[in-house]
C-alpha cells in the first residue's frame, strides 16, 4: 500500500519539525489501518500480550477521569498518550513494507537526522561559549522543539536500526558503505551532543551488538574500539569532556546533600521523593492523571520551596507516574508492560527488539517519556514497527 511509507515520512517529519503534522500523520495512519485492516489488526492485538499492554498503558490513565478533579489536565494527559492506542492497530500496515522499502525508509530517517544534526552543529560552532555551557547542564539546540532527551533517543534508535540492518537485515553490499559512514557519523554526533540518554544508550546498544551480531572474527577489534571511543572523545571533543565534568560535579553536590541552582539530577531525585509521598498517601487509587501535577507542586511548596519553577519536575520515573495516577496496581501493571518484551518467544533473541526496549526501559526509570508527545510517539511507533519485522508467526506471544 503506497500510502503507508508516505504517512510514515509525514509522521517522522512532524516528529522533528511540526507537532501538528505529527498528529495529522498519526490520525491518517490509524484511519488507514482501521478502514482496510481493522479485523486483522484486532486479531493480532488479541493474540499479543505485548500489544494489549500498550493499550493498557492508554486505558489506565483514561479511567482515572472518575477520580481526577482537574479534568483539563486529565484530558491533556490522555491526549498525549493517544499513540499507545493508535499504533497497535497499524501492525498490518507495517507488515506491508517490504525489505527494499524498509531500507529506503531507514536511509531517509538517517537523512532527516543528518539535516537536523547540521542545524545543531551550526549553532554549536556559531555560538560563543557553547562548550562552556556544557558545564552548566546545557547542550546545543536540537530539533524536536529542542527536546534533547527525546532527540538523543531518536539518535540511538537510528543507530540501533542501521546497525541491525547492516549485520542482520539483508542490506545490499551497494548500500553498506554509506551505512558504515553514517554509523561513524552518528557515533561522533552522539558524543558531541553529549546528552546522557544518547551516551548511555549508545554504549548499551554497542556492547550488546558486539556480543550478539558482530562476527566472531571482528569481536576483539570491536571491543578495542568500544573501549577507545570514550577516551578519544574525552581528549578530542570539548562538549563531551565538559558534560562528564558537569555530571561528576552534579553527583558530588546532590550526594552530599548540597543544593545548588542549576543542578540536573538533584531536582530529579526530589521529584522521586514527591512521587513516593503521593503514592504512599493514595496507595489504592492514586490521585488521578489530572491531579498528579497539582499534588506534586503542593509537595514542593511544603518540602522544597527553594526550587525554581523550571526545576519543579513531575515524578521522573514512568512507573512512579502511573502509580501516582492510578495507585500501586497501575504502577505494577506499567512495570510489567515494560518487562514483557524481554520474554516474548521469537523476539527475545532479536538484537534490535531487545536493545530498543532496554534503552526505553532505562530511560523510563529517570524520565517521563510517556508524558510528552515526542516520547510516546517514539516508544509506540518504533516498538510496533520492530514488532512487525520479526513477531511470532502464530500471532500469539508466548511469555
Amino acid at each position: 500500500m503506497r500510502l503507508v511509507p508516505l504517512l510514515i515520512i509525514l509522521m517522522w517529519a512532524g516528529m522533528l519539525w511540526s507537532r501538528a503534522m505529527l498528529s495529522i500523520g498519526m490520525i491518517g495512519f490509524f484511519l488507514l489501518a482501521v478502514v482496510f485492516h481493522f479485523q486483522e489488526g484486532w486479531r493480532i492485538i488479541r493474540g499479543s500480550k505485548w500489544l494489549q499492554g500498550l493499550l493498557l498503558l492508554f486505558v489506565m490513565p483514561l479511567v482515572t477521569v472518575f477520580w481526577s478533579e482537574d479534568h483539563a489536565q486529565w484530558l491533556r494527559s490522555v491526549q498525549v498518550k493517544m499513540p499507545l492506542l493508535l499504533m497497535p492497530f497499524g501492525i498490518p500496515l507495517f507488515r506491508t513494507i517490504d525489505r527494499k522499502t524498509r531500507h529506503f525508509l531507514l536511509f531517509l530517517l538517517c537523512g532527516f537526522i543528518l539535516v537536523t544534526s547540521l542545524y545543531s552543529y551550526w549553532f554549536y560552532f556559531s555560538t560563543p561559549g557553547m562548550n562552556e555551557a556544557y558545564l552548566k547542564a546545557k547542550v546545543m539546540p536540537v530539533a524536536m522543539s529542542n527536546d534533547h532527551v527525546r532527540y538523543a533517543w531518536l539518535l540511538v534508535i537510528g543507530y540501533s536500526w542501521l546497525l541491525y540492518e547492516v549485520f542482520r537485515g539483508g542490506m545490499s553490499r551497494r548500500m553498506r558503505p554509506a551505512a558504515y559512514v553514517f554509523l561513524l557519523y552518528l557515533v561522533v554526533f552522539i558524543h558531541v551532543l553529549a546528552a546522557k540518554t544518547g551516551i548511555l544508550g549508545f554504549y548499551l546498544v554497542t556492547a550488546i551488538a558486539i556480543l550478539s551480531i558482530v562476527p566472531a572474527r571482528a569481536k576483539a577489534l570491536s571491543l578495542l574500539v568500544f573501549i577507545a571511543i570514550p577516551l578519544i572523545s574525552w581528549f578530542l571533543l570539548p562538549s563531551f569532556q565538559n558534560r562528564i565534568k558537569f555530571v561528576v560535579w552534579d553527583f558530588q553536590n546532590y550526594s552530599a546533600g548540597d543544593y545548588v541552582e542549576g543542578l540536573s539530577d538533584a531536582p530529579r531525585i526530589l521529584s522521586f521523593k514527591a512521587g513516593q509521598s503521593i503514592l504512599e498517601q493514595h496507595l489504592l487509587t492514586g490521585v488521578g492523571s489530572g491531579d498528579v501535577l497539582n499534588e506534586t507542586w503542593t509537595w514542593y511548596d511544603v518540602n522544597a520551596p527553594f526550587l525554581k519553577d523550571y526545576e519543579r519536575l513531575l515524578p521522573s520515573n514512568e512507573v512512579l507516574m502511573y502509580g501516582c495516577a492510578g495507585g500501586l496496581v497501575a504502577g505494577a501493571a506499567c512495570l510489567l508492560v515494560f518487562i514483557i518484551p524481554f520474554f516474548i518467544q521469537g523476539l527475545g533473541r532479536n538484537m534490535l527488539w531487545i536493545v530498543f526496549h532496554l534503552v526505553a526501559f532505562a530511560g523510563f526509570m529517570y524520565e517521563i517519556g510517556l508524558e510528552v508527545q515526542h516520547g510516546v510517539f517514539l516508544f509506540s511507533f518504533f516498538s510496533c514497527l520492530f514488532y512487525s519485522l520479526d513477531s511470532p508467526g502464530s500471532e500469539a506471544d508466548a511469555v
